[in-house]
């Protein structure tokens, strides 16, 4: 039985009245660990910790003072590692809790005033929006602005995502209430205009001050790809309504679903003497509480025909926002007013006092550190690029190019006619060319040096028309391409080590068999030089780039070209690019593969590109100019990504500067001086060191800054959660097996056709027969598919039994669904690890050790102990 129930028809405990703000007290909000925060209209955002004895103290760094008006909203991130705060001057701000570090600034379309800002369940976006009526989505993983809606016509003040990351409500002061399909907002690929899939009109006579969406989903019993969503509202005609939101998933092709979307009043909560400001629902959706211009607090119970359990009188003036602790023990409430502007603790259950401990703290194994002692530790990482070493005393002419393998190798290519290899020290970052370099054997110039993808191997290409493959551990020639009449510009492998392109003066590019260096395919239609060519990351695709300013796309198994692009630089292409991400456009839904090409030419531009072909076929194929790159003041020579998810690209030019650039903010984050022209770049494999080669004699070594090396290192854990079970592919499907180690079957699976819809109708007996597969590989899978179906509307159902230790994430104290291990030896939620990413830690949240990488392994022994246990949990009950 809950707390609260005892409640009906008395008051509460106020267990603390907080001060300090010196005006109105708009916006509150608590972080799964019982930290709170507030923001007035004085302009600051204020943090509280509970500590036993003492109750809630405010924070040593506490106010925070950057907004320069009042601030409107603060929210929490649901991991408790990020904050948001937004206000009338325009910005939203995003910050490291734990620290209280700005983390990055957001600025509402036309610098308008911002009302309220909300993350996605996920993690992953912000949502702002004000006074005239845009709202923005923010994708917080590549910190850049996705879209801007202008649908309402009046101030947006309240928007809310659905608890599975589906849907985003908005609404605003003329009465409008719109439901938006996530999915559409977040996609880039697409240039149609989003339209919301339903709306409602006079939700509220005079507006909408507040909403917010149960976590609870319920779903038909008849049809289990029906969802039903609660949503609670509050404006102006001192009324709470109750919403159901149905959404129903239909196939409307093979690979794309249809979602239908509608709204009802459900109810209507009659209690307040005026207009209800703000409501929220508890963590377990079963409570709602609300706040009123009436000066009073009330909390109702949803599953009891909507009682109003207990009605909360304390402030003195209007009451602004309310918010509930993750246990609904305590709600907290913030007012406005020139006596009061107080923030009041309310005890619902009559038994907390301020020596309590609201939640028990997780201690590391190794060294005793309590993980809420580090918590206000604070990045001490520089995020400036810094010189790491100058080397111009070896090289007798300009350095060409240079390329890196790994972390510590790297070769360059230069004027003198030597290859020369280094090795960076990974302690030090000293710089020591190795024992066997220079490597001898071209007669005039490098032009270009390339590891090969599993590193045995370098190729070589020259003005004396050679290319040469050499032995990366002995240093010898081994095999060399027939020799061109003609400078040969570029040698790039294929990413499968199969294959070598080649391209140069004679105007033709030539796909080179790696083992016997023998011509697979010729590929003739360039008018002038090849200055560049690269292959997808799949290799199932080269491109070749040339002086007459145009590139072609070229299929290689046919040795078709697929695409021409005319005047794609005024003046000629100098460089191209590809991406090594498969998946460089993110929150994408689409049967055809993309793939992201840089380039860059004479007319001071590098430009990104998104080519998108037909899965499991390079026929039909789709080019779009995607970012235009403006900065440098000269020539653009190279240009190359940041390795495996191609975060950041880097280009060097005839101005003297390299220039790094945020691929999917599209702005410049540095700008690196030289001193002559720079001819070449190359990110080492985790892109914490860029080398940069200068047509000066000088190779340049730069330490990248450790925000770059954690923002590509999460880029790829944090996805938007796009897709229910229910629209998965057959393509999903395999890509769940892998997740949960059973790979095994992928196949009877592909040629089943199984996709998620049939996941969910089906049981699980009929979806293991129809994969024909043995009785123990079938019980795994009947248990496996049993726990999909739960997790997919248990979201963050809270449990009342005492929880094992162990099973609780140390982050967010709560019991963990998707525990991995993290390279510190310990176990935490998924989401919850990249989540501290995210805000900016490369430590351990156990041991505040930096962390030697940032994978994370699912450790599925723990996770089938938890699902046991809630098992049995749920059996007790």
């Amino acid at each position: 039985m809950s707390a609260l129930s005892g409640h009906i028809g008395r008051s509460a405990t106020i267990l603390q009245n907080l001060k300090g703000h010196t005006s109105d007290v708009n916006c509150c909000d608590f972080a799964p660990n019982f930290t709170l925060v507030t923001g007035s209209s004085d302009k600051t955002v204020r943090v509280w910790d509970w500590i036993s004895g003492s109750g809630y103290v405010e924070r040593p760094q506490s106010p925070l003072r950057v907004h320069k008006y009042q601030v409107t909203c603060v929210r929490i991130s649901p991991h408790g590692s990020m904050m948001a705060s937004s206000s009338v001057d325009g910005t939203a701000l995003l910050w490291n809790l734990h620290s209280l570090t700005k983390l990055h600034t957001m600025t509402q379309v036309n610098g308008d005033a911002i009302r309220v800002c909300s993350f996605s369940p996920d993690s992953t976006l912000l949502v702002t929006a004000g006074d005239n009526g845009a709202v923005c989505i923010w994708d917080l993983v590549h910190r850049s602005l996705i879209r801007t809606l202008f649908e309402h016509e009046g101030t947006t003040q309240a928007l809310v995502f659905t608890p599975d990351c589906q849907f985003l409500v908005t609404a605003c002061s003329l009465e409008v209430v719109k439901v938006w399909h996530v999915q559409d907002l977040i996609d880039t690929t697409t240039e149609t205009p989003c339209s919301p899939l339903t709306r409602i009109d006079n939700i509220h006579d005079m507006g909408v001050f507040s909403i917010d969406i149960s976590k609870h989903i319920e779903v038909d019993e008849n049809n289990p790809l029906i969802r039903y969503y609660s949503m609670a509202s509050g404006g102006c005609n001192n009324e709470l309504k109750l919403w159901t939101i149905r959404s129903r998933v239909s196939a409307k092709n093979k690979n794309l679903t249809h979602i239908e979307v509608s709204i009802c009043l459900s109810n209507v909560l009659e209690g307040h003497a005026s207009s209800v400001t703000c409501v929220r629902f508890s963590n377990s959706g079963r409570y709602l509480v609300s706040s009123s211009l009436d000066k009073s607090v009330k909390v109702w119970d949803t599953n009891k025909d909507c009682t109003c359990l207990v009605t909360l009188y304390g402030h003195q003036r209007y009451v602004n926002c309310v918010a509930f602790s993750k246990d609904s023990n305590i709600v907290v409430s913030g007012s406005t007013g020139s006596n009061d502007k107080l923030v009041i603790v309310w005890d619902l259950t009559g038994k907390i006092s301020l020596n309590n401990e609201l939640f028990a703290l997780i201690n590391s194994n190794s060294n005793g550190v309590v993980e809420t002692q580090i918590m206000d530790t604070t990045n001490r990482d520089s995020n400036e690029c810094s010189l790491l070493e100058k080397i111009d005393d070896i090289f007798e002419g300009g350095v060409n190019s240079c390329c890196f393998n790994g972390k510590e190798l790297l070769a360059t290519g230069s004027g003198d006619k030597f290859i020369r290899l280094f090795k960076v020290g990974e302690e030090n970052n000293n710089v020591e060319e190795l024992g066997n370099s220079p490597l001898e054997g071209h007669t005039y110039a490098i032009n270009h040096v390339e590891f090969s993808k599993n590193g045995d191997k370098l190729a070589s290409s020259s003005l004396d028309g050679c290319t040469f493959i050499w032995n990366t551990q002995t240093g010898e020639k081994c095999l060399s391409v027939p020799k061109n009449g003609l400078s040969i510009k570029v040698c790039r492998f294929s990413p499968n080590g199969k294959f070598i392109i080649t391209g140069g003066d004679d105007e033709k590019a030539v796909i080179w068999n790696v083992d016997t260096m023998e011509a697979i395919s010729v590929l003739e239609g360039h008018l002038d030089t090849i200055t560049s060519a690269c292959v997808s990351p799949d290799s199932k695709i080269v491109v070749t780039a040339s002086c007459n300013a145009d590139y072609r796309a070229w299929a290689v198994e046919a040795a078709k070209c697929l695409y021409i692009k005319e005047d794609a630089h005024d003046g000629g292409i100098q460089s191209c690019d590809f991406s090594d991400n498969l998946d460089p456009i993110p929150n994408t839904i689409s049967d055809r593969q993309y793939y992201l090409l840089a380039t860059c030419g004479n007319d001071s531009l590098v430009k990104l590109w998104r080519i998108s072909v037909e899965l499991n076929s390079v026929v039909n194929i789709e080019v779009k100019q995607w970012r235009s790159l403006q900065g440098h003041g000269g020539n653009v020579i190279s240009v190359r990504f940041s390795p495996v998810v191609g975060e950041i690209v880097c280009s060097t030019a005839t101005d003297r500067q390299s220039r790094l650039w945020a691929v999917y903010g599209g702005h410049c984050l540095y700008v690196l001086d030289h001193d002559s022209i720079v001819t070449c770049c190359s990110f080492n494999s985790d892109c914490s060191l860029l080398a940069t080669g200068c047509l000066d004699r000088t190779l340049w070594l730069w330490k990248l800054p450790q925000q770059l090396v954690f923002q590509t290192a999460i880029a790829n854990k944090m996805k938007s959660r796009s897709k229910t079970v229910a629209e998965w592919s057959n393509r999903d499907v395999i890509k769940w097996l892998a997740e949960i180690s059973m790979s095994k079957i992928a196949q009877n699976v592909r040629n089943s056709g199984l996709n998620g819809e049939k996941l969910i109708t089906l049981t699980e007996v009929e979806v293991c027969s129809g994969l024909d597969l043995d009785e123990e590989t079938s019980k795994v899978m009947m248990e496996e598919l049993k726990w999909l179906k739960k997790l997919q509307l248990d979201i963050q159902a809270f449990c009342t039994v005492d929880i094992p230790h162990e099973f609780l994430c140390p982050i967010t104290h709560e019991i963990m669904r998707e525990p991995v291990r993290c390279s510190d030896g310990f176990t935490y939620e998924k989401n919850a690890v990249a989540e501290w990413f995210m805000s900016g830690k490369y430590t351990s949240p156990m041991t505040n050790a930096v962390l030697t990488n940032t994978t994370l392994i699912p450790n599925l022994e723990l996770r089938d102990s938890i699902r046991q246990f809630l098992e049995s949990a749920e059996e007790k009950e």
